[in-house]
């Protein structure tokens, strides 16, 4: 009857031990490294700011210098790099974070774009404010990527 009773409780903690093991273990597959959308969200994200800091620095709403057909050509060749971008993350499997991160990207670029065509300038502080905000986005889709390094080449 004692062994009986020890097997039993034996057997219970095995079980006990077991389960714990697969719940604290988490096994999260991630999208694997991608030095050349590194090296495009670097590249875009340059091309943003610059965007941005040209308009501020070199250009002042007193004198229509911040017309939109000014900067048309601009926006389009940036949304071709968004859309680029994006597709580049769509088609990589395990890679819905970092996809949503450049879809938010590009519906932000072209809402700016189409407040700028309608009210034909734009103000020191909303440059200022979506240049703040395109960086602050960029910065994530750079850790997602750097993230996904790390995951499959953690350091030793």
């Amino acid at each position: 009857m004692q062994l009986q009773l020890k097997q039993k409780n034996l057997s219970l903690l095995t079980l006990l031990l077991v389960s714990l093991s697969f719940i604290s273990c988490k096994v999260q597959l991630v999208a694997p490294y991608d030095d050349g959308i590194m090296q495009q969200i670097e590249t875009t994200a340059k091309e943003i700011d610059r965007f941005y800091l040209t308009m501020l620095e070199g250009t002042t709403e007193a004198d229509n210098g911040r017309a939109y057909v000014l900067f048309q050509e601009q926006y389009i060749n940036i949304e071709v790099e968004l859309n680029s971008l994006l597709m580049k993350n769509k088609v990589k499997p395990l890679n819905g974070s970092s996809a949503r991160i450049c879809e938010i990207i590009l519906e932000l670029w072209r809402k700016y774009k189409a407040e700028h065509e309608k009210y034909n300038t734009l103000s020191d502080g909303l440059i200022k404010l979506n240049r703040t905000t395109f960086n602050d986005l960029f910065f994530a889709m750079q850790s997602a990527e750097k993230g996904k390094q790390i995951a499959t080449n953690p350091p030793q």
